[in-house]
């Protein structure tokens, strides 16, 4: 188990926001000192996976007292754990109703993120047959993603708080959903209008986007 002082953090991952933001801005929320450590070239990751350093062979990872831990859910329960803004619930139902809204962003960009990163999945050919990926890319932006964010749409519209869970501040599922909305809003799917008709998405976006901690994370303080 871990050390019940403050431990001593370091997160690894590229030098992009990618899956790390969200762990970046739970850190930053929680006021934990972490080292934001960005790999400098692709080959130092590769070196680390290649040695065995990296569990799953994968980042984002943060080391905790030298321990390495991974999968960026279990990585932002272990912040909300240590942290004392109640990014996690003690409520088991609460932590459960959590989880699931955590869950489902990986649901929701499951198909697009195997589009973009086709050989990790598996679906390398699809480089080699431009029609079949355009479909997928066509089925994403006009199915599968509106039908998750109207999902999560219908969550907000029932939420007294206006954070997913229903929780009175964040939780860590609005920290998982914010950095993805912005990159959706920013063109990730490859639709910059994506957001446009579900207005409590937006609502949060910028509820979760102009949190104090957030903004001065940014530099927007």
């Amino acid at each position: 188990c871990f050390s019940p002082m403050a431990p001593t953090l370091k997160l690894l991952y590229f030098d992009i926001p990618g899956k790390a933001e969200a762990i970046r801005l739970a850190l930053a929320y929680e006021g934990l000192a972490f080292e934001d450590y960005r790999f400098k070239a692709r080959e130092e990751f590769t070196a680390m996976k290649e040695a065995g350093e990296l569990p799953f062979g994968q980042v984002p990872a943060l080391l905790v007292d030298g321990k390495c831990l991974i999968q960026s859910a279990a990585i932002l329960r272990y912040i909300g754990k240590i942290g004392s803004k109640g990014l996690y619930p003690a409520d088991p139902l609460v932590a459960a109703k959590v989880d699931a809204i955590l869950d489902q962003e990986a649901d929701a960009f499951m198909g697009l993120r195997v589009s973009k990163y086709k050989e990790r999945f598996g679906f390398g050919f699809l480089n080699e047959d431009a029609a079949a990926l355009a479909n997928v890319e066509a089925s994403l932006t006009a199915d599968v993603i509106p039908r998750h964010l109207g999902f999560l749409e219908a969550h907000l519209a029932a939420s007294s708080s206006g954070w997913l869970a229903g929780t009175p501040g964040p939780s860590i599922a609005d920290f998982c959903w914010g950095p993805a909305l912005s990159a959706v809003r920013s063109g990730w799917t490859g639709n910059v209008e994506a957001l446009t008709g579900f207005v409590k998405v937006q609502e949060f976006l910028e509820r979760f986007m102009g949190l104090p901690e957030v903004k001065a994370y940014y530099g927007k303080a």
